[in-house]
């Protein structure tokens, strides 16, 4: 028996009911929509996980809830770095759940037996022979950097390669690769308290056949800043938004190019608030206009 069904055999999972009514409401909708990956039409989950502290922390058990309650809702993603992997490596193994996690690992470039070290680690840490994604994360040359991981894809190492970057300083770097460099993914940021990557380079990626992650979805809080003590709209129910987090997620997760928007939290009561809002409806264009001049008027 592994370790998923004694917990919830013996009770202790988290259940609908013990969870805040609104999240439990939302849960019972089903899964976590998905969106095609344009490169291959395989279908990946619109909302997962950014690269959590907890995962590289010694706290497994508090890990393994998270992972739990992303395969329960349907999710997928999760963006990794080194410390992260044995974490997630050992919770695949112990729960069968290879095939139920699409891991984008960050891998820099720029030192040849570093970057084989980094390969191996990473396939031996994973448990996966073949990575999922190889990101390259926030490139300082990005024209030399490139052909290594497009490298790294042709000889197998990974099914999908692209780039992993958060800030205005990189979207030149991110418009250059769209153009030149044949990626499978972006991840940069993006949400209505930063929508500027949503003016070109987000149009820009479907029109070259680019799968888009975004991150970084509460401007690392500052979001939370402007809605605190403020009722949620009552029409937010209308598109199945019970919390502000998902607010600001139906409204990121409305723009139909985005694949998946991660979230961070160690705190399950959030994550499962976070992954909710791949559930439902989500916001037409009339909806999501009058979500951003709601946001900007506080």
């Amino acid at each position: 028996m592994n370790r998923r069904k004694f917990l919830k055999d013996a009770g202790a999972s988290i259940t609908l009911a013990s969870l805040p009514l609104q999240i439990g409401a939302q849960a019972a909708l089903g899964k976590i929509a998905t969106r095609p990956i344009p490169s291959t039409g395989e279908p990946l989950p619109i909302v997962g996980f950014g690269s959590s502290a907890i995962f590289s922390g010694d706290d497994f058990e508090g890990a393994a809830r998270l992972l739990d309650v992303l395969r329960d809702l349907g999710g997928k993603f999760i963006d990794t770095w080194p410390p992260a992997q044995s974490t997630l490596g050992r919770y695949a193994r112990e729960n069968s759940a290879h095939d139920d996690l699409f891991l984008g690992t960050n891998i820099s470039t720029g030192n040849a037996d570093l970057d084989l070290r980094a390969l191996t680690t990473a396939k031996e840490s994973q448990g996966k022979q073949t990575l999922d994604l190889i990101q390259l994360p926030r490139p300082t040359d990005i024209d030399a950097q490139w052909p290594i991981v497009q490298r790294w894809k042709e000889e197998g190492h990974a099914r999908y390669i692209g780039i992993a970057v958060t800030g205005q300083r990189f979207f030149g770097t991110v418009e250059s690769l769209l153009q030149n460099g044949q990626p499978d993914f972006i991840q940069i940021n993006y949400s209505m308290m930063e929508p500027e990557s949503g003016e070109r380079l987000l149009p820009l990626a479907k029109d070259k056949g680019v799968a888009v992650v975004t991150n970084r979805p509460f401007l690392n809080g500052q979001y939370f800043l402007k809605v605190v003590d403020r009722e949620l709209p009552e029409w937010a129910a209308d598109f199945d938004c019970q919390t502000w987090a998902q607010f600001s997620l139906k409204w990121i997760l409305a723009n139909g190019i985005v694949n998946c928007t991660l979230t961070e939290t160690t705190k399950l009561h959030h994550a499962i608030d976070n992954l909710s809002a791949g559930l439902g409806r989500l916001p037409d264009e009339r909806e999501r206009a009058r979500m951003q001049a709601f946001i900007r008027s506080l």
